[in-house]
């Protein structure tokens, strides 16, 4: 019989072991889509819940393209900038809408000089929150009997209603930020 506690120890490992490559290592020349899509699946692979998962698709990035999400191809090829954004559009996507993805993404990129600082500020950011995430997670499943179902569902609970009010702050702050601008854009005093 599988053990399952074992099983997600193994995927948190690998998970702890993850990390985007910095903007530096990304491919230094520009890609078609379906080298692009090859080198995305290969970097999202750990985020799959199943075989048939799709981290990336051809749809999706045209869609990121067509909502001004991420800048649209250069001669129908892709560039680091893009994989950048692309990377960071599917880190947020499960949790934000494109239009919430849109505005973090323009106030990050948006008049910078350097892209890889903004790029590489993301990873060591998104890394450390893995870090801390994958510690809690252990910590929590060494409580937990081997394969028991009950606790092994209600520590997917626990994490699901943590995310969720995450959610919830995120998408306020967006929400308030978003106003303000709108205000200070069409001089709506307070």
């Amino acid at each position: 019989m599988k053990n399952v506690n074992k099983s997600l120890e193994n995927w948190l490992n690998e998970l702890n072991n993850f990390s985007f490559k910095n903007y530096e290592a990304k491919p230094d020349m520009d890609l078609y889509m379906e080298q692009i899509l090859g080198y995305l699946d290969r970097e999202l692979s750990i985020f799959k819940t199943s075989s048939l998962d799709k981290q990336i698709t051809s749809s999706m990035i045209n869609n990121y393209v067509k909502g001004d999400v991420i800048s649209s191809p250069i001669l129908k090829k892709y560039n680091r900038e893009h994989i950048a954004q692309i990377e960071e559009v599917c880190t947020l996507k499960s949790v934000l809408s494109l239009n919430e993805i849109k505005q973090i993404l323009d106030s990050e990129y948006k008049n910078v000089t350097y892209k890889s600082d903004v790029f590489n500020y993301f990873n060591k950011n998104n890394n450390e929150k893995i870090d801390k995430c994958v510690s809690e997670a252990f910590v929590k499943l060494n409580q937990i009997e081997e394969n028991d179902i009950k606790g092994l569902n209600n520590l997917a609970l626990d994490f699901a209603i943590t995310a969720n009010t995450y959610i919830a702050i995120a998408k306020r702050i967006l929400f308030l930020t978003h106003l303000y601008e709108f205000d200070k854009e069409n001089n709506i005093n307070q």
